[in-house]
């Protein structure tokens, strides 16, 4: 795991007595501290839609039932358990010869699918399967990590201490010190101070991809990030004294 720390932004501000102000009245120092962890993903969530058009209703219901039978008996085969498949209501809407003429020539099936792999081990032969499903659209698959929480709970603290640091520079710099923290905020915002004050959520970027390497002679393309990025961020106002 690689290890970054960095510092977004910071400022040194003294505050005015004008009585609006939206700022403290008193001098303080605004800065924002922030920490990143790259870590290999050993979890994921594929997220796709069955679907199925016909002239008939019940021809494009039965088709996803089907489909849906079928995806569960693969899904078995490869230690899916059923706990770990969420399937939404299926929907039904009927199909129009165009805007103006409302004459039905058909109807539409559909049902949201959320699969959770709780190790990658099979996440491209799932994609695979479910890529060459006639009845399968809108495939999406996110990588995660079973140790997230605690992660982010380092990563929180590490910002914290980042925060401190760069500030206790900028306060030197000045020839003032940090006196006690004024606020802290791990979301929501105080306008044009500090613009939006908070963690960066729990976006996840990704690093380098890898292949499968026994579909290396198939042409297949489909892959596993090498890591993905963990980040927290965190804003602080201190107070300051000469």
């Amino acid at each position: 795991m690689k290890l970054a720390t960095r510092i977004s932004s910071a400022v040194l501000l003294i505050s005015s007595s004008v009585a609006a102000s939206p700022l403290p009245d008193f001098p303080f120092i605004n800065v924002t501290g922030e920490a990143k962890l790259d870590v290999a993903p050993d979890k994921a969530r594929i997220q796709f839609m069955i679907r199925h058009t016909a002239e008939r209703a019940d021809a494009a219901t039965e088709a996803v039932y089907k489909q849906g039978r079928d995806l569960m008996q693969f899904l078995a085969s490869v230690g899916v358990s059923e706990a770990d498949i969420d399937a939404a209501q299926i929907n039904k809407e009927a199909l129009y010869k165009d805007y103006n003429d409302r004459a039905i020539t058909g109807y539409e099936a559909s049902q949201p699918i959320t699969v959770t792999l709780n190790q990658l081990t099979h996440y491209i032969d799932v994609m695979d399967y479910l890529f060459k499903q006639e009845n399968v659209f809108s495939i999406n698959g996110s990588f995660d990590s079973s140790q997230r929480e605690e992660l982010e709970t380092k990563l929180s603290q590490q910002a914290g201490e980042d925060a401190r640091r760069r500030a206790d520079r900028l306060a030197g710099a000045q020839g003032v010190k940090i006196s006690t923290v004024f606020a802290i905020t791990e979301a929501g915002g105080w306008g044009q101070l500090a613009g939006d004050f908070g963690f960066s959520g729990n976006a996840v970027s990704f690093g380098a991809m890898r292949g499968k390497a026994e579909m290396a002679d198939s042409g297949a393309n489909l892959v596993l990030p090498r890591h993905i990025t963990l980040q927290k961020s965190v804003n602080v106002i201190y107070k300051i004294k000469p």
